[in-house]
């Protein structure tokens, strides 16, 4: 006769404190011909280097993660088409920074500056993540024995050995959710010395462990 088994899922939940500032960039314009769309993209990004030099800041800490220009068009209920309207410049631009109210809003003061066209987001990361990962990957398979014991307990059998555990996760993102800001109407002005002042919140993380347990008795 095969030994019973249980399946039990595991969740395993900690709380961290973030330690990077994110800010992300973005700007999304139209124009009436592709050498317009060009330009500003061009003049922008140049604007931007030179304000991170200003600041001391490397330029390869501003990464951009999304380019393009494109054509759009709109549909027309007249002609009964879709018709052209310009070209649309698409970029979005990253830096992280050390978590420092100042420095953050002087980063946000002089890119936006820069390049008035563009809105920021800023959230809150936890740069090294191994560590936490071994923490929630503890705390779920705690969770997932005491499942199981409880579990076996009940059916008035003992709790065996391990059979089989299933972690097939790869990547754990762990950040407090974006919060918009536009740069040429807050801190972005220019000559404003006001900074953001805030205490980010701790960042909650999860992630689950299935495991399947022999029961004895």
């Amino acid at each position: 006769m095969d030994q019973k088994t249980i399946r039990v899922m595991g969740v395993g939940n900690v709380k961290v404190a973030p330690d990077t500032t994110r800010l992300r960039f973005e700007v999304d314009s139209l124009h009436k011909d592709y050498e317009t769309a060009y330009a500003e993209a061009a003049v922008g990004n140049r604007e931007l280097r030179k304000a991170l030099e200003k600041l001391r800041l490397p330029n390869e800490s501003l990464k951009t993660s999304d380019f393009s220009i494109t054509k759009k068009t709109e549909w027309n209920d007249k002609t009964r088409k879709y018709e052209f309207v310009g070209f649309k410049l698409r970029q979005s631009l990253a830096i992280e920074l050390s978590l420092d109210s100042v420095i953050t809003s002087k980063v946000m003061s002089a890119l936006g500056t820069a390049w008035p066209e563009l809105e920021v987001k800023i959230s809150f990361i936890k740069k090294d993540t191994h560590d936490v990962k071994l923490q929630i990957l503890e705390s779920a398979v705690k969770d997932a024995r005491e499942k199981a014991e409880v579990i076996a307990s009940t059916l008035g059998h003992k709790l065996g050995s391990i059979v089989n555990v299933d972690y097939s996760k790869h990547r754990l993102d762990i950040h407090v959710r974006e919060e918009e800001y536009c740069c040429c109407e807050s801190v972005a002005a220019p000559g404003c010395d006001d900074s953001i002042d805030y205490t980010p919140e701790d960042i909650e993380a999860g992630d689950t462990v299935e495991t399947v347990w022999y029961l004895d008795g």
